[in-house]
């Protein structure tokens, strides 16, 4: 099958042109990997057939697609995607399974071995790792005509929930064609003959999946197959896995001074994190603060040395205190003058120590 027989040449260019989709050259020169971008990811509502499809496309230099992965598929009850709306899904049951958290990863075949990608690269480090544990524990047999998914778990790729073990998980065999998924027995005597686990599956209603929030987990996806398609998937995050997986993603430095400058309580934010967040999160608040005092510390020694009047009450006093800062401490001018004039002087402060360049968080998600 040929990557334009999903979408046209000119569909695809689009999206690339307008940086939805980027195309990622395999090491050897002979692939390419198709995924969403970063501004796709912030920009949901301008998604289309081609974005969606292009999570981890994997194409040989022919056009010829190699590896073909989950298309996107959002949560349940999205009101930017109808079809995941709980009045519009399907009446008959979904199948249900475990959602891990961990990366998903694309195995695909080069020169006759069998590689992971991961949804957005060839070498990243979970592909990496992936790949180097797909050839020291699985002997690889695939049935052909299928893309084998697997979610990859390790603790150095540990975001939200704590595993107590490390491997591949085979989460679907997607046909390359079609987009039809194998059935879950198949997966079950695939993840045996290969020497892995398989996702766990579950048989119960989808309203009770609705009332859970079960620790250290982070949800289910729901899945109805579709004959000769790619199957309708929703998933559904446990309330307490989306608080921790918005910090540990989304905070950055600049989240830190942001709640310090206006006076909010981080350990009410930060409750029930890992301990190794908040360890980062303290350091963080600890250098700030730091910071702030350094420069507080520094103002106060400097208004004590002045030897003229701090009561100030004529212009000739305000003017000669003013000459006297631009001359020995213009760093602190700011300051110096709220304090002179009673007025409060902790927002200069905080604007002076904005971490400045730092937007890096706690955790970097991959695929």
């Amino acid at each position: 099958m040929k990557l334009l027989e999903l979408f046209s040449e000119a569909e695809l260019a689009a999206q690339i042109e307008a940086k939805m989709v980027r195309a990622v050259p395999h090491p050897s020169g002979l692939l390419t990997l198709y995924s969403y971008t970063k501004v796709a990811q912030y920009t949901p509502e301008l998604w289309n057939h081609v974005t969606d499809k292009c999570r981890g496309l994997i194409v040989a230099n022919d056009g010829t697609l190699v590896a073909r992965p989950f298309e996107k598929f959002w949560n349940l009850d999205d009101a930017r995607h109808p079809e995941t709306l709980t009045a519009n899904l399907p009446a008959t049951p979904p199948v249900l399974t475990r959602k891990l958290d961990g990366s998903l990863g694309i195995a695909y075949q080069l020169n006759g071995r069998w590689h992971v990608a991961t949804r957005g690269a060839f070498v990243s480090e979970q592909a990496q790792w992936a790949s180097h544990w797909l050839a020291a524990h699985s002997p690889s047999f695939w049935p052909p005509g299928y893309t084998p998914l697997f979610e990859i778990v390790f603790p150095e790729n540990q975001i939200v929930v704590r595993y107590d073990f490390a491997g591949l998980v085979l989460l679907a065999l997607v046909h390359i064609e079609t987009g039809e998924e194998a059935e879950y027995s198949d997966l079950q005597l695939h993840a045996e003959r290969n020497s892995m686990q398989v996702v766990e599956r579950f048989d119960r209603p989808l309203a009770a999946c609705l009332d859970e929030d079960v620790p250290n987990e982070e949800g289910y996806v729901a899945a109805w197959p579709r004959p000769g398609t790619t199957p309708l998937r929703v998933k559904i995050k446990y309330a307490t896995y989306s608080r921790l997986h918005k910090l540990l993603t989304q905070t950055t430095a600049l989240t830190v001074w942001e709640m310090l400058r206006d006076g909010l309580d981080i350990t009410e934010v930060t409750k029930d994190v890992p301990a190794e967040f908040r360890a980062w999160i303290d350091a963080i608040e600890q250098r700030l603060r730091g910071e702030y005092r350094a420069i507080e510390d520094a103002a106060r020694v400097a208004f004590a040395s002045y030897t003229g009047e701090t009561m100030i009450t004529d212009a000739a006093q305000k003017k000669e205190f003013a000459l006297w800062v631009l001359a020995h401490h213009a760093p602190l001018s700011g300051i110096l003058f709220a304090m002179v004039a009673g007025k409060r002087y902790d927002a200069m402060i905080w604007k002076q120590i904005r971490p400045q360049g730092d937007e890096q968080t706690f955790k970097v998600e991959e695929g």
